[in-house]
């Protein structure tokens, strides 16, 4: 028989074991396993069963990769319920268990909002991590922020003066704050605090104070602080308020008395934005060009060259040439310099003066050797000159612009717009080699945890791609162009990243009616791609709907003309609207004698305007129609339309 201590000892021993059994239960399970669970608690997020998917989450093993995900889960989980206790609880675990990780950095972010109050040492440590770690400057701002907010209420709580440079400190992180985000979502607050911390701000910092009141539109408030400073100082930000007032005949009375002075305490942006506020006021183009003629004439300082820029921009045909140079000649280092000097030369190649442009391109050339403008001024250096050692440097540097497929064209002496080749039909992949099986993100892309993927990665090709993967095509491809315009050196043109620039959305449909109606597929569907970003539903203001944004009307006589059934909605189909938008093409370019570059002007421009210019307009070849046509919109929309039929047909050509 057993004795009575056997019994207990095998009980104790049991019931170590089975405790032993649940932790390694819990901090182990088979991989997949963890992967079904994780992608049922996705399921449950997604459907708004927060409970459900809190649960599910809590039990993905705690080896497993996908913990630290699992855990910023369950914390989303909580907050979507409204329990914050929980939602700190996990956050702290996150911090706990795997200190280093990239999601832990948030976590300690948003902890420490929730310890600002009841454990304000332990949130300042938090708030320090994060102002400290390589994150987004948004955190790293307002971590500084919070800092100094904790640390102001420690001073004042304690009834001791603080050091100079203790203050210094603390006042620092306030300004910088209201500094970069004068309207952003804590500005009230950081104004506020300040304000408690110090109530003899100098009158540059009440100045912050102030706007981030205007902007917020606490009226009140802000003139509370304006009524004690100086007026020359703060005239823009009682200005901004009595515009946003409509009082527009005291506001028009303070800005024409305050232009009269030099204005070096006065910010930029706001000078520029009360001039915008006064420019907004009069009705027509004739009216805001006198205006801002009389008011130029009255200002003075260094800023008024925002005031010349805009009349400049405002200014009849016949005297813009005049107003830029003059505004270049006089601010040759200004913010605005670069604009005048660029629309000078603009303006002598619409007129024809060669050797004007000539000079202006070598000056443009040496002084802004890299902007946005560059490629089309190299271009124009290069014809005018033929210089093809420039044409194959645009082709290099600028490998994705409108200019370099002019360049290209030139070089190899193609005629007319487009070339007959057939697109190779190539999807849209995650547009990098595949993570390391170890890492984080390899876990996160087998369960297609895509929130979590972008926060991760932290990379907007990447961003672009789980906005595709997920269907927003319009998102995906503007997330995706503006990260490739941003880089200096653009990468091969087999790089992954460029289908994400250019993805093949609606491919199939592009490609038969293009060959129904005799139409360059990789031409529609750029125009596909830059009338809609390949949103199905987009309607302009003016009423033009669909993936190729056609007018109802339009759409209607393309359908009653070639005996087709039509109602307005039936443009929200893909098919039908690509059909359509075909059709429609066709028509221009068969109505143009089969001019690409005059079809695409008459897609945007209608095609009268086009046969009106087509008649008028003195050129000798493509590029100098298109520099003269007189509305810059269609002129832009011919660049944009060609330059991305340029990227399909060198990123998937045969």
């Amino acid at each position: 028989m057993f004795s009575s201590r056997n019994i207990v000892a095998g009980i104790v021993i049991f019931l170590l074991c089975l405790g032993l059994g649940v932790t390694f239960s819990k901090l182990y399970q088979p991989e997949a396993k963890n992967i079904k669970n994780y992608k049922l608690a996705l399921v449950d997020y997604d459907n708004e069963n927060y409970s459900n998917s809190y649960f599910l989450f809590s039990k993905i093993g705690a080896m497993s990769a996908l913990k630290p995900a699992a855990l910023y889960r369950q914390a989303m989980c909580a907050k979507k319920l409204g329990d914050k206790k929980s939602e700190l609880k996990i956050y702290q675990q996150l911090i706990m268990y795997y200190p280093r990780h990239k999601f832990s950095t948030e976590a300690r972010y948003y902890a420490g909002q929730f310890l600002m109050d009841d454990n304000p040492g332990l949130a300042y440590r938090y708030f320090d991590y994060v102002a400290k770690a390589n994150v987004d400057e948004d955190y790293t701002v307002a971590s500084e922020y919070f800092k100094a907010r904790i640390t102001a209420t420690k001073i004042r709580y304690s009834g001791r003066k603080p050091s100079e440079r203790k203050k210094q400190k603390v006042e620092q992180a306030f300004r910088n704050y209201l500094e970069k985000y004068p309207d952003g979502r804590l500005a009230v607050s950081v104004a506020k605090t300040w304000r408690k911390f110090n109530e003899n701000l100098s009158s540059s910092d009440a100045y912050l104070v102030a706007r981030a009141y205007v902007y917020a539109k606490s009226y009140q408030e802000a003139q509370n602080i304006i009524s004690k400073l100086k007026e020359e100082d703060i005239w823009t930000l009682k200005d901004l308020m009595l515009y946003k007032k409509r009082d527009y005949a005291a506001a028009n009375a303070l800005l024409l008395k305050q232009v009269k002075g030099d204005n070096k305490n006065i910010r930029r942006e706001d000078y520029n934005l009360v001039i915008d506020e006064y420019t907004d006021i009069w009705d027509s183009d004739n009216s805001k060009y006198n205006k801002l003629s009389a008011l130029l004439n009255s200002a003075k300082g260094d800023k008024r060259d925002y005031i010349w820029n805009l009349k400049c921009s405002l200014a009849p045909k016949e005297s813009k040439f005049s107003c830029y140079r003059g505004l270049y000649s006089s601010y040759p280092n200004g913010e605005y310099a670069k604009n005048a000097l660029f629309q000078s030369f603009v303006l002598s190649l619409e007129a024809k003066s060669f050797q004007t442009t000539r000079q202006l391109c070598a000056e443009y050339l040496k002084k802004y050797n890299d902007s946005k403008e560059t490629p089309m001024v190299m271009f124009w250096a290069a014809k005018i000159d033929n210089n093809s050692n420039m044409l194959n440097e645009i082709i290099k540097k600028y490998p994705d612009s409108f200019y370099a497929y002019r360049a290209f064209w030139i070089l190899n002496n193609i005629g007319g717009a487009t070339i007959n080749s057939p697109l190779k039909i190539k999807p849209v992949v995650y547009p990098y080699r595949f993570p390391d099986k170890k890492s984080p993100l390899y876990s996160l892309l087998l369960v297609n945890d895509y929130e979590m993927i972008k926060k991760y990665s932290n990379d907007k090709f990447i961003e672009s791609w789980v906005e595709y993967e997920q269907g927003n095509y319009a998102s995906s491809m503007i997330i995706a162009r503006d990260a490739m315009a941003e880089m200096d050196v653009k990468p091969n043109k087999s790089d992954l990243r460029w289908r994400l620039v250019y993805p093949q959305n609606y491919f199939m449909q592009v490609r038969k009616y293009a060959n129904q109606y005799a139409n360059n597929e990789a031409l529609i569907i750029a125009i596909l791609r830059e009338e809609s970003s390949f949103n199905t539903k987009s309607q302009s203001s003016v009423g033009a709907i669909g993936l190729m944004q056609l007018m109802p009307s339009t759409a209607k006589d393309i359908s009653v003309r070639n005996k087709f059934p039509f109602e307005t909605l039936y443009l929200l189909n893909p098919d039908i609207n690509i059909k359509l938008g075909n059709l429609y093409y066709s028509s221009l370019k068969e109505q143009l004698s089969n001019n690409e570059v005059m079809a695409v002007a008459a897609y945007n421009g209608g095609i009268g305007s086009v046969i009106n210019w087509k008649n008028k307009l003195k050129y000798s070849d493509i590029d100098e129609f298109i520099i003269q046509i007189p509305y810059e919109e269609t002129q832009y929309y011919i660049e944009k339309i060609l330059g991305s039929y340029w990227n399909y047909t060198r990123i998937y050509q045969r």
